[in-house]
């Protein structure tokens, strides 16, 4: 078995700095779909499917539509798959449908192996260095399991496609000699005429649609068509001015001396590049291939493959991603056959939605796991708090705390990844064609080894690669927010009890000293037009929820941490399915920049200010008193124009406290009704956050300072004496920028570290733009 090195993160928090790098044996996964075994029949099974490429874009050369040739029936979401591809001038909208099934024989099947191997070599390499080595040989040898699809050009009406024979026996390398006789497309006009080339004299109709390579610099064209009015004796216009013979610029630039005088060029056309179209690069300076044709003739030329059209060629150079974007969808839907299997569920979710919860920003497509991972992570920690705070009630708030880090750790949920196998599942690169397996391609070695996930699927496993605790352990939280996002609770409760959480949502009496007479010391009629006319049922639990440790008392025993600590979770999971159901078409990463804003001591500080409810907090300390008294005033200074925001000072974390403590006190009093918690505390949290609205806190905002203008950041976090210190330092423009700062938890440190750098970017810029130089005219 092939090992996965999981190494954990550099920057880690206290609680998690016991997570030392995890090693352990995983495999990263194949479809098995699109591997074979090795076997010696004559005749082979495959099933074929329709890949068509149509442009949303003016193109010169239309791409040809290409067929899919598997040795298994693919599963998908729908009959037909679309996605589109990123291009440099638009989008290029693929469409795959099942056709029918093909017996191929082992000797067509080789023809279209050597095909494919052939045109992708040269593609991907640009040259024909590797072509002698990639055809050596067959899969006959072979002892193991191996890449086994075709990627076939295709003729004929979508409707009824059928392989494009021709095309296919069009591979000459490395010696074939070339037929004497014409192409049945030969026109009158060209009937018969012969020209020298590499490969010897030839018919003008083979140089119409081929690829041909001039030997004296290694660079391959495609040709279209033949120059009947231009040969060696025709005059070049030079750039600078002046003409010159083609006969006599080939001699002075090239030392080729040019025989035969007579015969026409023809017009030829670099080779298409392969490249990643699976990025997102509408919005980037991305360069686009030139389309400006060359004048060639024809004795320089060896020509590769003939007869093939400049549109069959076009198609091929966007195969690669296309495979990548269907191979992607296949292992993804292979785990989500497995998780449906073993967590017993007859619910259905998108493959799409599955992919996009193993794909991480790494692989730089235009959708990632971030969302999900938010949505998961929240209904993780609500479920758990949840747990904890009916089945330990007598434990404190610091041993929940500690309890739900050690169930929701990064580490925890990579141990229970990798026990699962879903690491072998998960995308972390970005998708790079000059690494991409061509199947047949004997130049490229790699070993598939079958793995059984369960008792329906068996996947391929490849070589080892690196992934990180924290990467394996967003993919379970990703994979917790498709459940919620596409099925219901109930199916991710079934999945995170798969995984090994043991989790529910049973009622459970809140059993605690209750507080005796608690109309005395709380405003009921007060709270219940401030709670959207939410009336308690056991008025206890909200003076439990009103007390600090400060003053407890035998009227009022418990203080309102425990509260705090189920209504964090619960409001933490409330907003976060508000602002995805309230915005469901946001862009990955955009919905965790709005939890991040509205989910916050700040945020909740300034509510509680707002609603008054500092004036009715039950504590004993006076210093405590006028602590608060000076933040409310500060506040009645500012800006009361939102309940959100970042720049504000640092608040009393007890003003915040109360908001996730009335919040848990009435989870509780409702009997675990979610709903009617929101219900009651949202009008105090109103205006919620929006994505016109939101203003990116310091550390997001830096971070995509430097990725736009490309700076290098680092950090530092350091630990002392129960403070922590973080440390950033920044260089942009040839300036390097440093601050460190110190708070009582990372987050805060870190912000105030980001904004204190980030006024130095902007005091260096407007510095700059001061002292800029006038362009000289």
């Amino acid at each position: 078995m092939e090992s996965i090195n999981i190494v954990a993160d550099d920057n880690v928090e206290a609680p998690e700095q016991c997570d030392q790098a995890y090693e352990e044996e995983q495999m990263q996964y194949v479809p098995p779909e699109l591997v074979g075994r090795p076997g010696n029949d004559s005749e082979i099974l495959y099933h074929c499917y329709l890949i068509a490429l149509q442009p949303d874009f003016s193109c010169n050369t239309m791409p040809r539509d290409i067929l899919l040739a598997t040795r298994a029936r693919l599963e998908f979401d729908d009959e037909t798959l679309d996605f589109e591809l990123d291009v440099p001038r638009g989008s290029l909208k693929i469409r795959m449908k099942y056709v029918r099934h093909i017996k191929l024989t082992s000797e067509e099947v080789l023809l279209c192996q050597k095909f494919q191997v052939t045109l992708f070599r040269l593609l991907i390499d640009q040259n024909q260095n590797k072509l002698q080595e990639a055809l050596s040989g067959s899969n006959e040898n072979i002892e193991h399991a191996f890449l086994d699809y075709l990627l076939i050009p295709s003729t004929g009406s979508r409707e009824n496609p059928s392989i494009d024979w021709t095309c296919v026996r069009s591979v000459l390398y490395p010696q074939e000699t070339i037929s004497d006789k014409h192409m049945d497309c030969c026109s009158n006009r060209v009937q018969g005429r012969y020209v020298h080339t590499k490969n010897g004299l030839i018919c003008c109709c083979k140089l119409q649609n081929s690829l041909v390579v001039t030997p004296h610099n290694g660079i391959i064209y495609c040709t279209t068509d033949t120059l009947d009015d231009l040969n060696s004796n025709s005059l070049l216009m030079l750039r600078k001015g002046g003409s010159v013979t083609y006969k006599a610029y080939f001699a002075k630039q090239h030392g080729i001396t040019l025989c035969f005088d007579g015969e026409p060029f023809i017009k030829g056309k670099h080779l298409f590049m392969v490249q990643n179209f699976l990025l997102g690069c509408r919005n980037q300076k991305t360069k686009v291939p030139t389309n400006a044709s060359v004048e060639l003739p024809p004795e320089i030329c060896e020509v590769i493959m003939s007869p093939i059209s400049i549109g069959s060629v076009s198609s091929f150079s966007y195969a690669p991603s296309i495979i990548q974007r269907i191979e992607s969808l296949l292992i993804a839907g292979n785990l989500k056959r497995m998780l449906m299997a073993d967590c017993m569920l007859n619910d259905m979710i998108p493959t799409i939605k599955v992919l996009e919860a193993i794909t991480t920003k790494n692989c730089r497509e235009n959708f990632h796991l971030t969302s999900l991972a938010t949505i998961g992570d929240s209904f993780l920690k609500y479920a758990t708090s949840q747990q904890l705070f009916k089945t330990h009630q007598n434990h404190n708030n610091g041993l929940l705390t500690e309890e739900r880090t050690k169930i929701v750790s990064n580490l925890a949920l990579c141990k229970l990844g990798c026990d699962k196998k879903i690491s072998g599942f998960i995308r972390n690169e970005c998708f790079d064609p000059k690494t991409w397996r061509i199947p047949g391609d004997n130049s490229q070695t790699y070993t598939l080894r079958e793995e059984v996930l369960s008792t329906r699927i068996i996947v391929y496993g490849r070589e080892k690669r690196m992934i990180k605790i924290k990467t394996v352990a967003d993919v379970i939280e990703a994979l917790i927010g498709v459940f919620i996002c596409t099925t219901s609770e109930r199916a991710a409760l079934a999945f995170m009890k798969w995984m090994g959480f043991e989790v529910d949502f049973v009622y459970v009496q809140y059993k605690r000293p209750v507080a005796a007479n608690p109309e005395k010391l709380v405003d009921l009629r007060f709270f219940k037009s401030l709670l959207n006319q939410y009336s308690f049922r056991d008025a206890s639990l909200l003076v439990e929820a009103l007390t600090h440790g400060s003053y407890v008392r035998p009227e009022s025993p418990t203080s309102y941490k425990r509260l705090e600590f189920l209504g964090d979770a619960v409001l933490d999971y409330l907003i976060t399915m508000h602002l995805h159901n309230e915005h469901p078409n946001l862009s990955s990463g955009l919905l965790t920049d709005l939890r991040s804003a509205s989910v916050n001591n700040d945020c909740y500080a300034r509510t509680a200010i707002k609603a008054g409810l500092h004036k009715h907090i039950l504590h004993g300390s006076q210093a405590q008193r006028r602590r608060i008294l000076a933040i409310v005033e500060n506040f009645e200074q500012s800006s009361q124009d939102s309940t959100f925001g970042w720049e504000s000072e640092p608040v009393i974390k007890i003003l915040a406290d109360i908001i996730e403590s009335l919040a848990g006190a009435i989870y509780v009093d409702s009997g675990y009704d979610k709903e009617v918690v929101f219900r009651s505390i949202k009008p105090l949290l109103e205006p919620l956050v929006t994505p016109e609205t939101l203003k990116l806190q310091p550390v997001r905002e830096l971070e995509e300072l430097c990725a736009k203008g490309k700076f290098v950041m680092k950090e530092a976090v350091r630990y002392d004496n129960g403070e922590i210190s973080v440390e950033l330092e920044v260089d942009a423009n040839g300036a390097t920028h440093t601050c460190q700062q110190s708070a009582a938890n990372k987050d805060a440190a870190e912000k105030k570290a980001a904004m204190a750098i980030l006024e130095m970017l902007k005091g260096n810029e407007l510095h700059r733009r001061g002292h800029a130089q006038p362009r000289l005219s």
